[in-house]
């Protein structure tokens, strides 16, 4: 574990009117001291108004606070000083921090410290990087309703639940001729526990979703006016817009919040039959596209033809017909949503507010949130062993092989609360987080 005093600026770089610098290690306030006039014992979680010097020349006065260990953000010692924002003066100071024995901390590693000394846990951990990163209203209402409510205490209970199964199965391999386990009874335990699971992941995964953004496709057949509809949502220009049919040769993504939402909005190669082996690449990456989208946006002209339609299986999704060009025809709505004018902005607000409208279950956050890929990975590999050791007491295997499969979805579990922690999972979860946090 490391203790090495660390340290980073924690707020953005940038002239401003204050910069803070956050230090944290051991024996941190012995290197602090010298550069601080007027401090010879600080009083912990005490603001100081001090002049900070550098080679005994002033740079500037800055508030110090000092936090002992282990009552502060990282359970070590602790100090943040507020520099006037201007980036010579944070580089003047961070190079003085360095020569005092201070090394520039890691992506994370405040955080990371804290997870390892136990102030938070992994999943909490995960959570305050979420409210830094969130791109939406809704995504920061997700951020913050995982730091305060977690998930740790439903994956605690879910283990717990684990661990007796696996106890049981342990009896008979340890006690092979005393006891020997009812296996029907096990395998409704497992069924049930890997349904509460299932359920669990389906629910928890909106937070994620949300936090991404709302997969949304616009699809239709060449021309239709997909690309002028991503620049009119986007209201700039992002994609080549042009009157000859099949210009768009692939998918372009690009983030849109309405109204605190976040939607990935996708622009679609147009579908028709083609000879043209680039644009038929451009085809069939519109058709993943299309059956990996939360909501499609059926763009239609209502002079083409929709025969496009028969490749696209339309069962069960979320959809927004929307009848596009009414600034050149006049155009009867029966059979549409909404009838817009991707040109001239004609209906936008409308097909706005129908996206938003019509995804309203995804948004709509449950008990329990999830908020990172590696959270909802890892319960999905807990589920993928509890099914696999369901099928395994059905083909009637070896109990050993039961053991071990339900041992592994126990690890899985184990992994996203943070227990039995290695350097390379830590490394893979705090690269995403910035330098001061």
């Amino acid at each position: 574990m490391f203790t090495d005093p660390i340290c980073a600026l924690a707020t953005a770089r940038g002239v401003s009117a204050t910069a803070t610098v956050r230090c944290s290690g051991e024996r941190i306030l012995e290197r602090l001291l010298p550069l601080l006039e007027r401090l010879e014992k600080p009083k912990p979680r005490k603001i100081y108004l001090t002049p900070f010097k550098v080679k005994g020349e002033f740079l500037d006065e800055i508030l110090f606070v000092y936090f002992q260990a282990p009552a502060s953000y990282t359970g070590e010692e602790m100090a943040e000083l507020s520099f006037h924002g201007n980036p010579i003066i944070i580089d003047r100071a961070m190079e003085a921090l360095l020569e005092a024995g201070f090394r520039e901390a890691l992506p994370g590693e405040f955080t990371r410290r804290a997870v390892l000394n136990g102030k938070i846990d992994l999943p909490k951990a995960e959570a305050i990087n979420a409210m830094i990163t969130s791109r939406s209203e809704t995504a920061l209402d997700v951020a913050r309703r995982s730091y305060l409510e977690g998930i740790s205490t439903e994956i605690s209970t879910f283990r717990e639940e684990i661990v007796r199964l696996l106890a049981t199965i342990e009896v008979e391999l340890n006690y092979p001729d005393e006891v020997e386990t009812d296996y029907t009874d096990l395998g409704e335990k497992l069924d049930g526990l890997s349904e509460s699971i299932s359920a669990f992941i389906e629910s928890a995964s909106k937070g994620l979703r949300i936090a991404q953004g709302i997969k949304t496709v616009i699809v239709g057949e060449t021309n239709v006016g997909k690309s002028t509809l991503l620049n009119a949502l986007l209201r700039r220009d992002r994609a080549i817009v042009s009157d000859i049919p099949g210009t768009t040769r692939d998918t372009i993504e690009e983030d849109l919040n309405i109204k605190g939402v976040l939607f990935r909005v996708v622009d679609t190669a147009g579908i028709r039959a083609s000879h043209d082996a680039i644009e038929e690449m451009g085809i069939q990456r519109s058709l993943k596209a299309i059956e990996e989208a939360d909501l499609l946006i059926l763009l239609s002209d209502p002079a083409g033809d929709p025969g496009y339609l028969q490749k696209i299986d339309l069962e069960g999704r979320r959809v927004i017909r929307a009848a596009n060009k009414s600034d050149i025809r006049q155009i009867d709505g029966a059979g549409y949503d909404v009838v817009i004018s991707a040109r001239t902005g004609r209906g936008l607000t409308s097909l706005e507010e129908l996206m938003v409208e019509r995804t309203l279950d995804l948004t709509s956050i449950g008990e329990q949130i999830i908020v990172s890929a590696r959270q909802r990975v890892c319960l999905q590999e807990c589920l993928r062993y509890l099914l696999q050791s369901i099928e395994a007491i059905e083909e009637r295997v070896t109990v050993d092989i039961v053991s071990t499969l339900v041992e592994r979805a126990a690890k899985s579990l184990d992994e996203l609360l943070g227990r039995n922690l290695t350097e390379d999972l830590l490394d893979r979860i705090f690269s995403d987080f910035c330098v001061g946090k």
